[in-house]
């Protein structure tokens, strides 16, 4: 097998965070742009999640509102896209918060 041959493994990213917005719909009716930071309190940057399907798009319509934690597994967004991660997988309120919302 030659080095073009071999696949490539991308990157699996996990990242948690916090809705600075409630998300926004992106393009057709299961695309969303979801925008959150890893300290709400700090000065980190906005990371811009995009998540598409008719399964995220249920979650987020059940789940995602300005405030929510959320628990989010994907890879890098295409260069230049304003996308940081691409959503493979994404949890609202992950069971190792608290109910008031702390860790």
């Amino acid at each position: 097998m030659t080095a073009e041959e071999q696949p490539t493994m991308e990157p699996v990213i996990w990242f948690e965070g916090t809705l600075i917005r409630d998300p926004q719909p992106h393009g057709g009716q299961d695309d969303w742009l979801l925008e959150t930071l890893v300290d709400p309190d700090g000065d980190a940057p906005k990371i811009t999640i995009r998540a598409h399907g008719a399964e995220h798009s249920a979650n987020i319509r059940d789940n995602a509102r300005k405030g929510s934690r959320l628990m989010v597994k994907g890879t890098a967004g295409d260069e230049g896209s304003g996308v940081d991660i691409e959503a493979t997988s994404l949890a609202f309120d992950p069971s190792h918060d608290d109910p008031d919302g702390k860790q």
